[in-house]
């Protein structure tokens, strides 16, 4: 069972308790801590709370939604410090710059959370243990889809976005019309827009539009989970 801590300084971060709490079987949400965001951007110390680095001690994967910088650096820092076989997943990292420095902690900087997949792991998967029993529920979507009488009859989650955005696609899928399986699987992820979905609000250089991935990644998944009888 690997226990999963998240750290935010803002917004983001609050879904993962539900997502884990309902759907997770080899993982279990240890809580969420907030720390201060710091008001300027560069500065010189940043002090975390005691309670939030005894915290880091029990923790088997800690997910960061820190988008100050420093807090990211600081977070990680302190977290290998005092447990060196913590796995580090950082959702809101800004640049291939502050990637490249978060990569002496080991920390895995995916493109989106929904993207997560054991690609951007690599050989940290065989590092780290708990990061295979984080990613065997938790990452880019596997659905398996069951359809009877040209009809979606039952949707099976075998692994969803940790903000649980694959979940209520699944639940929201049973009983629409199967005939055209291309025309499904793009309804299916359009159902991502009437979820509260962040991707891409929460990297702070970015751009482009990651709500787009976030749909075709879904759509890809109902595509590759079609059984029929």
């Amino acid at each position: 069972m690997a226990k999963i801590l998240v750290i935010t300084d803002g917004a983001y971060g609050y879904r993962i308790q539900g997502t884990v709490n309902s759907f997770g079987k080899k993982n279990e949400f240890m809580g969420i801590c907030k720390i201060d965001r710091p008001t300027d951007f560069i500065v010189d110390e940043i002090e975390l709370p005691n309670e939030v680095v005894d915290k880091f001690k029990e923790a088997d994967v800690l997910l960061l939604y820190t988008q100050h910088p420093d807090n990211t650096y600081e977070v990680c820092r302190t977290a290998k410090e005092k447990n060196p076989n913590v796995v580090i997943i950082v959702a809101t990292w800004g640049g291939e710059g502050q990637k490249k420095e978060l990569s002496k902690f080991d920390a895995i900087c995916p493109d989106e959370m929904c993207l997560l997949d054991e690609k951007d792991a690599g050989d940290l998967i065989n590092k780290y243990p708990k990061l295979k029993e984080f990613l065997e529920e938790f990452g880019t979507p596997k659905v398996e889809v069951y359809i009877k009488d040209n009809k979606v009859e039952d949707v099976k989650v075998i692994r969803s976005s940790i903000c649980g955005s694959t979940l209520f696609m699944a639940k929201s899928m049973k009983g629409l019309d199967a005939r055209d399986i291309e025309d499904l699987s793009k309804k299916s992820a359009m159902m991502i827009q009437r979820y509260p979905c962040v991707a891409g609000k929460i990297k702070i250089f970015r751009k482009e539009c990651k709500k787009q991935k976030a749909l075709g990644i879904h759509k890809e998944a109902v595509l590759n989970g079609i059984k029929t009888e």
